[in-house]
């Protein structure tokens, strides 16, 4: 890039309006996701390179690692779900559709003995000679009419659905026992296919990582530490000790902890104060304008005392933080060790079933001890691989606890009534079918009222899915990586209880049926219009629908023709046009959900409707192709994506074999089989619930413990100067000095004698808190802009350092050339690489050949990138500290 394009960045005008099309549809291409290839073309408005390679839907998923590891974890496990599905429609569905085909339990649509029942009444033709009778009889098990009158119209009739269901040999025990036979193999199998998806998912990921490296790779995170009541010395103790007393056969070495202080008073008050000086500034302008009108002065004074009254308080707490008296811990901290080593065993050691976890609740209840517990000042903590430092709001984390269980209350609140209309709604259409109708459906109508229920279903999850991920913000979770875990995991459970229990348990209610609960849910199950059919529609409409409504997504296709309108319309800005164009955004914990959901309602349904499991093969694999068709050629580039999010949603899917189990037993049960079956179910029950005491991620740590110990034994000390942020450097009460201590390293590997200016702490922290806070108040169009030009400066900055470097390495011998060289490789992972300003950096011009250039173009420089705050400005004065650098370094 040469450095009139350069410069030209700096020329780029947010706020023009009507939009230049070009540059929107630049932006447009700068954003998409692709490998981008050697190119001076780039976007104005983030830096980003324009000439994109598009990668093949047919590329392998590994070519997507440097998306994040989220990104090739989600389409493979996606595609080993696939996988999983197909072979279980193989040993499992395929067989038992056959068995239901062949049992022809049924009432024929032609039985006599029905069809005088429905056309000539029951009661006068009851009993019946006929031989299609004694069929009736048996299916409801009595010679009784009255009984038989009752529920001849509950009976499973034969229709194309109803052959393939599981009522179609309910009077066949031999055939329920094959099928018990089948499902416990089945569970069986998926156990042990879960377990090869772990390690699956663990060889992509430590590909990726081989590429990737951050600081989470060696740090874990500690919650529900005693707050403003420990620090850093005695909590390394505490953590060593523990480490040491779980596991001795390695030494356990903390580098650095980073414990979260509470600025949560600090940043409040500081952005209320910014507000109430904005309404002053406005309020006194008017007033100076309309004086004659004399307004409201005695509310201009009220302002300014509030003003005055948080300067005060931000000045004492200012005082503290100088002072080096500011102690206001929370209850969280990050504690990095020394090798990736150290920090898997201690999350092996850690980690526990969800047995162990209710014992260790009940402990804690009776104030008992767990052996396994890491207990510091008499409280439990609990600890987890920590997010990447880029995901933490540090902010949420002097929130009280009591706060954020008010608030995820409220949110399970509104979830909970969402679940209440949905049932509602599903309970009066049973209700005016099974009172008012029943007599006079048709296959048809009853059919249309099922697909109306599938439709309701589906609206209602629309519903939830908009509700969690808006309340999800207001709960306050300390990082990004555990709000969107949480998102995925509700949306999976909450959609899975309004798809399928809530209809189970509206039939099972059994409106106007008579009877015990066995024999209710019989015939809630088989009847025309039952349990069988509305589940059935629910999954075709979930397996279906939601692919079809991603990629003919509505909001799009909007958008689409809006952007055709941009440059007529004048109440747009370059800004807002550019935004217009970027692609949607990609939600891995939306589809995960999806994945995750649709597995469960496979497996729950497939003994009942063993077609779900085909219907749903179809629908995850249209959903990995439409999903993978949308990142490469429509969606915007998403951040870094962390494997995170996948590792808790395999613990998810973990427990689907319990679902499939579980709906085996409960239709064998209903259909009384003889012992022999009933004592299958009960094993495939045993061995399906062994998850819980025994999980699937222990038995992949036992048959795979060679290959989770022989780990690259990377230690920190050694790599932490390539790390691009830590958690000191994003900590805003720590931010400022552990950037200088990480230059000084830095710049110290080019040239060990050189001396370094450090500013004290006192101003340091100061800064970084003010910065913080002017992140939640800054007009989002002018935040944008700072960062932009932030950045820009940043890199025009450290090529200045770099080509110093280049300057001093004649005086080094070539070896010494090849390790300067490689100490300064800039950072091979990103947290959000949404501005990649790493070619901005390598392609500006060298300094040398432009440095008198620049000098005597300085005046036009700082009149182009001039901005409101002076310590964004790059102008001669920034220059001549550059030159006063470099003549210390000589």
């Amino acid at each position: 890039m040469k450095q009139s394009q350069f410069l030209q960045t700096l020329n780029f005008d947010p706020l023009r309006s009507p939009p230049i099309r070009e540059i929107a549809q630049r932006h447009q291409r700068a954003t998409m996701c692709g490998l981008l290839i050697e190119s001076n073309d780039y976007c104005q408005c983030c830096g980003l390179g324009i000439h994109t390679h598009p990668i093949s839907l047919k590329a392998n998923i590994i070519n997507l690692a440097f998306l994040g590891q989220g990104i090739p974890l989600f389409y493979n496990i996606t595609f080993l779900l696939i996988l999983l599905t197909f072979i279980l429609f193989l040993i499992f569905g395929l067989p038992t559709i056959i068995f239901n085909f062949l049992a022809e339990n049924c009432l024929e649509q032609t039985n006599q003995a029905y069809n005088i029942f429905i056309t000539q009444g029951c009661s006068k033709n009851c009993p019946n000679e006929n031989d299609d009778f004694k069929q009736i009889q048996q299916l409801i098990s009595t010679s009784d009419c009255k009984i038989i009158c009752e529920h001849y119209q509950e009976l499973c009739v034969a229709t194309l659905l109803s052959e393939m269901s599981f009522p179609n040999k309910q009077l066949d025990n031999d055939l329920k026992i094959i099928q018990s036979f089948f499902v416990f193999g089945s569970v069986i199998f998926i156990k042990i296919y879960l377990v090869l998806i772990r390690e699956k998912q663990r060889i992509i990921e430590t590909e990726c990582d081989q590429e990737l490296i951050s600081p989470s790779d060696f740090t874990v995170m500690l919650n529900h530490l005693p707050e403003e009541d420990y620090d850093e010395k005695e909590l390394a103790t505490a953590i060593e000790q523990y480490c040491q007393k779980i596991n001795n056969q390695i030494k356990y070495e903390v580098i650095k902890i980073n414990i979260a202080y509470d600025i949560k008073s600090f940043v409040l008050k500081s952005r209320e104060k910014i507000k109430l000086e904005k309404i002053l500034a406005k309020e006194q302008k008017y007033y100076i304008k309309n004086q004659k009108y004399k307004r409201n002065k005695q509310e201009i004074e009220k302002i300014k005392f509030m003003v005055e009254q948080l300067k005060k308080e931000l000045y004492s707490i200012e005082l503290e933080i100088e002072n080096g008296s500011y102690r206001k811990t929370t209850s969280v901290a990050f504690i990095t060790f020394q090798t990736k080593q150290q920090l898997q065993k201690l999350i092996q050691q850690t980690k526990l079933s969800y047995w162990e976890q209710l014992l260790m609740h009940v402990k804690r209840l009776i104030q008992n001890k767990a052996k396994r517990g890491f207990y510091f000042k008499d409280k439990l903590i609990s600890i987890r691989r920590a997010p990447e430092p880029d995901d933490i709001f540090w902010e949420n984390c002097g929130i009280e606890n009591s706060i954020k269980i008010k608030r995820k209350f409220i949110s399970w609140i509104v979830v909970f009534v969402l679940l209440g209309i949905s049932f509602a709604t599903l309970y009066g259409l049973e209700y005016l079918q099974n009172q008012y109708l029943s007599n006079d459906l048709d296959f048809i109508t009853k059919t249309s009222i099922s697909l109306l229920k599938s439709l309701i279903i589906t609206i209602v999850d629309a519903l939830i899915y908009y509700f969690i991920t808006l309340l999800a913000n207001h709960e306050r979770h300390v990082t990004k990586t555990h709000q969107d875990t949480s998102v995925a995991q509700k949306l999976c459970c909450v959609q899975f209880i309004n798809s399928c229990f809530l209809l189970l348990l509206i039939h099972l209610i059994g409106v106007g049926q008579k009877g015990n609960f066995m024999e209710k849910s019989k015939y809630a199950i088989q009847k025309q219009g039952g349990i069988a059919n509305d589940l059935l529609f629910v999954c075709s409409m979930n397996a279906l629908f939601t692919p079809i409504t991603a990629f003919f997504n509505p909001i799009y296709f909007i958008k689409k023709l809006q952007q055709v309108f941009i440059e007529s319309n004048n109440s747009l800005n370059q800004l807002e046009a550019n935004k217009l164009f970027e692609g949607p955004q990609v939600l891995l914990y939306d589809q995960y959900a999806f994945i995750c959901k649709t597995t469960w309602i496979t497996l729950f349904l497939a003994p009942l409707s063993p077609i779900c499991i085909f219907i749903n093969w179809i629908g995850l694999s249209l959903y990995y192709w439409i999903q993978k068709y949308l990142l490469l050629r429509r969606n915007s580039k998403p951040p870094f994506q962390s494997s995170h999010l996948d590792r808790e949603m395999l613990t998810l899917l973990d427990l689907s074999p319990i679902l499939l189990a579980g709906m085996q037993y409960w239709i064998d049960e209903i259909y009384v089989s003889n012992n022999l079956s009933h004592s299958i179910n009960i094993g495939t029950l045993v061995i399906a619930g062994l998850e819980l005491v025994f999980p699937s991620y222990r038995i992949h740590q036992i048959l795979y413990r060679k290959q989770l110990d022989d780990i690259e034994n990377q230690r920190y000390v050694d790599v932490h100067l390539r790390f691009p942020t830590d958690y000191d450097r994003t900590n805003p009460l720590t931010s400022e000095q552990a950037t200088q201590e990480f230059l000084k390293k830095k710049y110290e590997q080019f040239n060990k004698s050189m001396t370094y200016m450090r500013h004290s702490r006192k101003h340091s922290t100061k800064k970084s808190l003010r910065e913080y806070v002017l992140k939640g108040i800054q007009d989002p169009n002018k935040s944008r802009i700072q960062v932009l030009k932030k950045k820009l400066q940043t890199a025009y900055k450290l090529k200045m350092f770099q080509n110093v470097q280049i300057q001093q390495e004649t005086n080094y011998k070539e070896s010494d050339h090849e390790d300067s060289n490689h100490t300064f490789n800039f950072p091979i992972y990103q947290r959000a690489p949404q501005y990649n300003f790493q070619r901005v950096i390598n392609q500006f011009p060298n300094y040398s050949q432009y440095n008198s250039d620049l000098t005597n173009r300085s005046n036009s420089i700082s009149s182009t990138i001039q901005l409101n705050t002076s310590k964004y400005q790059l102008t001669a004065k920034r220059n001549s500290q550059i030159q006063s650098f470099r003549a210390q370094l000589q």
